[in-house]
């Protein structure tokens, strides 16, 4: 074996690049005539001096590494050029639809090639937080889920510490949570000191009657009859009792935490005491208390599927308990559990009142995992195909003026989930982006489904009962929602393609779709803002800032477009009702920064 350094067949070139023995590198790779000076005049003149003898330019790269003004003029000239052509053949393609229905053939391969979309290979975002942990958002993420303070993250640290529990052992149970330990503590005597929390019965009761009645979520998870008859009656005629010796707790531990959920889910709908108080956060933390009394990862039942969920969607939905990321996580616990928990077969012979529950609970845990994802750009928990569990019985149905019948508020919902988010979570949130004509096909399955009469906001009268004209604010929110989901990309490609005009590129329809959905959603929120703002202020999801992003796009973007007018002003509403808003909520004043930042 030889003692002397060995040398690369690449250095070996290199060494004779610099010489001027051999071509230089960039020659060779485009198999060019070289003079071999150092730089060559072949490299000179193309603007890659700074590559040659040994290195290449990449394969993709713009030749424009020579920063002379000559090439950069050419390079702008070639870009006027190109965007007046696009401009040119838009107008063509125009005139040609007004008489025609065919393309006109000289550019439709060229509009074909040119007009890829440019937003198909975007990831998604991944950000760092001031401990480093990363975190993922996907394509179809908003700016809103990115914004979580450095103060409830320090809150969340240490948000069970502060419990007045009453007792070390049962201000531990929370750390274990949802991995409890086998038996390791009395479960027992830890439910009978959970018990001593419970809020006086009067209490109770209102705080059920709002969670029913009043949480604009309109949730069905658990329902009336199961909150009064099976949950409630019970559990105080044993405490009301005054003696558990030798008698057993009527609820296991988890039907106590769905329970306390449904406490905290109405105090903070409850208008009657101050917005985001102690006492909702407190039966938060006594329903997870609840919840590690029993191993639910090992052993679950439908009991804490339902807690998992409805804790979820408290993180989700507003409180100083807010954070999106923990929605998610108990979302995706529930998701997966309730695969386990909500299959049904005919064989099985359960009684209807079962199979309503458990249809129930699994749609609405199927159409709330939906929206979460695509909020957030992360897969769902259900693909459509896998999908086979039917929809409820329709227990709201109605007859409208003509003589249909109408489909209740819940029934409406799943069964838009059903044909409708299924479909755009599966397409949308795939590794390869959709063509835009699977996009325009979304959208016409969307609107083969519209709103049901009577919670139709353009249909209904002035003196509607409250409880209707909150469904219709979740329903059209909703569906408004789902547009922005399924148009957003193209929408911003219209604005790539034709920033002077939207309207004139193909993707028109999609810059219109949504433009459509977030001036609904601005009109509805605040409609429904001021005669309901006591409840709506108190939910972070009509802070969502999605419809900001639009309408500040339409107005900074495209000034000269015939809805830019109509933007600036339905802007200038959500920033009105931000800022009434900015007084009772912190999601409302970071919202405000952002909406004026678009305004101004």
């Amino acid at each position: 074996m030889s003692l002397l350094p060995q040398i690369s067949t690449k250095k070996m070139h290199d060494i004779k690049r610099v010489r001027g023995q051999i071509s230089c590198a960039e020659c060779r790779r485009l198999k060019l005539k070289c003079d071999k000076k150092i730089p060559c005049s072949s490299c000179i003149r193309r603007g890659c001096k700074s590559v040659c003898p040994t290195e290449t330019s990449p394969a993709q790269m713009k030749r424009c590494i020579n920063k002379s003004p000559e090439t950069a003029s050419l390079y702008t000239q070639v870009e006027t050029m190109s965007q007046r052509i696009r401009d040119l053949e838009n107008a063509l393609s125009t005139l040609q639809s007004s008489i025609s229905t065919s393309p006109y053939p000289e550019i439709s391969n060229s509009l074909q090639e040119i007009r890829k979309p440019e937003t198909f290979d975007a990831l998604g975002t991944l950000t760092l937080d001031r401990r480093g942990d990363a975190r993922y958002l996907g394509r179809s993420a908003g700016l809103e889920v990115n914004v979580i303070s450095s103060s409830q993250i320090e809150d969340e640290e240490d948000e069970d510490d502060h419990f007045p529990a009453a007792s070390e052992e049962i201000s531990q149970l929370p750390k274990y949570f949802p991995f409890a330990s086998d038996c390791s503590w009395d479960v027992g005597l830890s439910l009978q000191l959970i018990l001593s929390h419970l809020p006086p019965k009067e209490r109770a009761w209102t705080l059920a009657e709002f969670f029913i009645e009043n949480s604009p979520l309109q949730i069905k998870v658990v329902s009336s009859e199961e909150l009064f008859d099976e949950l409630l009656t019970p559990i105080y005629r044993y405490v009301s009792a005054m003696d558990f010796a030798g008698q057993k707790c009527p609820l296991s531990p988890t039907r106590l935490a769905v329970l306390f959920i449904c406490f905290a889910h109405g105090s903070m709908a409850d208008i009657g005491i101050p917005m985001y108080c102690a006492e909702s956060e407190d039966f938060l933390r006594l329903s997870r208390i609840s919840l590690s009394l029993h191993p639910i990862i090992l052993s679950p039942d439908l009991a804490s599927v339902q807690a998992l969920t409805l804790i979820g969607m408290f993180h989700d939905t507003g409180g100083r308990s807010y954070n999106i990321e923990a929605a998610w996580s108990f979302l995706t616990i529930a998701s997966k559990l309730s695969q386990s928990v909500n299959r049904e077969s005919p064989k099985w012979g359960l009684d209807k009142k079962t199979l309503h529950r458990r249809r129930t609970i699994f749609w609405e845990i199927l159409t709330w995992d939906a929206m979460l994802s695509l909020s957030l750009g992360r897969p769902p928990c259900f693909f459509g195909a896998h999908v086979d569990t039917p929809l409820p019985l329709d227990e709201d149905a109605s007859v409208n003026e003509k003589g249909d019948t109408e489909p209740g508020f819940h029934h409406w919902r799943m069964s838009f989930t059903r044909d409708v988010v299924t479909a755009v979570s599966d397409i949308t949130l795939s590794s390869d982006m959709p063509d835009y004509p699977t996009i325009l096909n979304l959208d016409r399955r969307m609107r083969e489904h519209p709103l049901p009469e009577k919670y139709d906001p353009e249909m209904q009268s002035q003196n509607e009962t409250s409880s209707i004209t909150l469904k219709s604010f979740h329903l059209t929110h909703f569906r408004a929602l789902v547009a922005m989901f399924i148009h957003r990309a193209f929408f911003a490609q219209a604005l790539l393609q034709s920033p002077s005009n939207p309207l004139s590129s193909v993707y028109a329809p999609s810059f219109l779709a949504a433009y459509r959905a977030a001036s609904i959603v601005v009109h509805c929120v605040v409609k429904h803002f001021y005669k309901y703002y006591q409840i709506l202020s108190r939910f972070w999801a009509i802070w969502n800032g999605r419809k900001f992003t639009i309408l500040g796009l339409i107005v900074t973007r495209c000034p000269s477009s015939p809805l830019a007018a109509n933007a600036y002003e339905e802007l200038g509403l959500a920033v009105n009702l931000f800022k009434m808003g900015a007084n009772h909520s912190d999601k409302a004043k970071r919202g405000l920064v952002r909406a004026l930042d678009w305004a101004t």
